[in-house]
């Protein structure tokens, strides 16, 4: 495998599945998504899920609209968010005015948010999108690492932006305290931090794990320039044990370990490097790479 940043030719796999450029750090791994398909939902609880993640959600997506508008992303500009799950972004961007549409590949996921009364298709990025629509922002809310060709999808994102749009990456980082600290357990024999970092069982696993100057070189050349860069908190106290339970197979004894550990770093969280990376570019006139 080589590196979609650099094209180094990467060191691995590690755990059979896992695979690092040694020049940037960028990470991928050859785990197979399952979403859509109906063995989807065996490993995760979805009501748990989205219970679990209901206020961290609401508390990043208010930061990263309050961002946009800094930018003058005024509403009523169109908003597509890509993997839009039960819909907490297009209900925040909704709320502020935004004409908000969202994208999601898991049908029952997709029709439950329709029932909500949002606007969301069924379907992947780019190639479900209606024709020829065109957007003032995407959005990809833990969802580009997941993409099985981030080089497309960003070539994808270029067309599909007016110009002056604005790409928003929201995405787990390799710089975080908690990645870190998985893999140092994974190299101490203890590997579950880490496959669950990867979520690695789940319908859609990471399939790649960027780092910010990571992303930035990728996209750079693809047409886009990065406006900011910062950062969003992965998980707050309220909501956690939730979170560590959707997971049908995990046990209550790890689960409660896992509690108390992270549960103790939240109060520290801020002082760490942080787990989420959050970067808005723009789409410039014209790309010097044809994103192959």
């Amino acid at each position: 495998m080589n590196c979609l940043i650099c094209w180094t030719e990467m060191t691995g796999p590690y755990r059979g599945y896992w695979f690092a450029c040694p020049r940037c750090g960028f990470l991928a791994s050859s785990l197979t998504p399952s979403i859509g398909e109906e063995r989807s939902h065996g490993a995760i609880d979805e009501t748990r899920r989205r219970l679990a993640l209901d206020d961290l959600r609401h508390l990043n997506f208010e930061r990263v609209l309050d961002t946009l508008e800094a930018f003058r992303t005024s509403p009523p500009a169109r908003l597509l968010d890509v993997g839009c799950a039960h819909g907490w972004f297009l209900q925040a961007a909704s709320r502020r005015g935004y004409l908000a549409t969202g994208l999601e590949p898991d049908p029952l996921i997709a029709d439950q948010a329709r029932q909500d009364g949002l606007s969301v298709t069924t379907g992947f990025f780019p190639q479900d999108l209606p024709d020829p629509a065109v957007f003032d922002v995407i959005s990809f809310h833990d969802v580009f690492e997941h993409l099985p060709s981030p080089r497309e999808a960003a070539a994808a994102c270029f067309h599909r932006l007016s110009p002056g749009g604005l790409l928003v990456l929201v995405l787990p980082s390799t710089q975080g305290a908690l990645f870190r600290l998985a893999r140092l357990f994974s190299r101490l024999g203890l590997h579950g931090p880490l496959d669950r970092m990867w979520q690695r069982g789940f319908p859609s696993p990471h399939l790649s794990y960027f780092h910010p100057a990571a992303l930035e070189a990728m996209l750079q050349p693809r047409g886009f320039r990065e406006i900011h860069r910062g950062t969003l908190p992965s998980f707050t106290r309220k909501g956690l044990w939730q979170r560590l339970r959707y997971d049908r197979r995990s046990s209550r004894l790890v689960c409660a370990v896992q509690w108390l550990a992270l549960s103790l770093l939240g109060s520290i969280q801020g002082l760490l490097p942080a787990d989420i990376s959050f970067q808005i570019f723009i789409r410039e006139q014209e790309a010097t790479s044809s994103g192959s």
